[in-house]
């Protein structure tokens, strides 16, 4: 009885558990997104590099206009755009800024001979 229990818990401890692998490289399936995202902007370093640039760019850009909106919105009224013509409308003569007149400059015309 001992050597068929021990005969047992040898073959019990080789029994092999099959298990399922999937590959993550070579399928049949359609491309998906992180795919594409790969093959476009991380598979070059110099798109890559494009990519970083052009996305801290832009959306430090986005970012910026979004706050601004919101810190606007939830000022309104206290700002100085909005204050300095409310208690200014009409500016004292002399402190209006005054545009340029173009000068009629004469020196590029070879006429006056």
């Amino acid at each position: 009885m001992l050597a068929r229990l021990a005969s047992s818990a040898r073959t019990s401890s080789k029994r092999v558990v099959p298990t399922l692998r999937r590959s993550f490289y070579k399928t049949n399936e359609p491309k998906q997104f992180n795919d594409l995202l790969y093959n476009v902007f991380m598979k070059s370093n110099v798109a890559y590099s494009t990519a970083v640039v052009g996305v801290a760019i832009f959306g430090g850009m986005a970012y910026d206009s979004v706050f601004e909106g919101l810190w606007k919105a939830n000022n309104r009224g206290k700002l100085f755009e909005d204050v300095i013509e409310q208690s200014f409308p009409n500016p004292p003569e002399g402190t209006e800024e005054e545009e340029e007149e173009e000068d009629d400059d004469d020196d590029d015309d070879d006429d006056d001979e």
